[in-house]
Formats: structure tokens, sequence, C-alpha cells
């Protein structure tokens, strides 16, 4: 049974990674291309997103886009 929580803990957590990069992405990214994107591949995105984020809020960060 812990399994399957782990299982189910997982998808939730999936979910919602596909959601936020969706979501944030402003558009730019559908949700099927979303869940077509390898795990590798929605991190790089997700990360360079949030640098992209933070630029365009005005906030300081360490590296440049």
């Amino acid at each position: 049974m812990a399994y399957l929580g782990e299982l189910k803990d997982g998808q939730k957590a999936l979910e919602e990674q596909i959601a936020e990069l969706v979501i944030y992405s402003e558009g730019s990214v559908s949700i099927n291309e979303a869940w077509a994107m390898s795990q590798h591949d929605k991190s790089v995105f997700i990360k360079i997103l949030n640098k992209y984020n933070q630029a365009k809020s005005g906030e300081d960060s360490n590296e440049q886009l």
C-alpha cells in the first residue's frame, strides 16, 4: 500500500508541475506540449522561465538572461 501512495504522490506532483509550466509560461507552452516534454526538458524550461519572470518583475538575479 505504501508503494501505491508513493505513486499517487508522484502523479500529483507531476500534474502540478505541468499546470505551473502551462500557467507561468503565459500560453507559450500548451498543456499538450508540456505533457510531451521529458522531465529534463521541463526542469530546464521552468528554471529559465523563473529567471525570465524575475528579470521581468525587476528582481535582482545573479545571472543575466
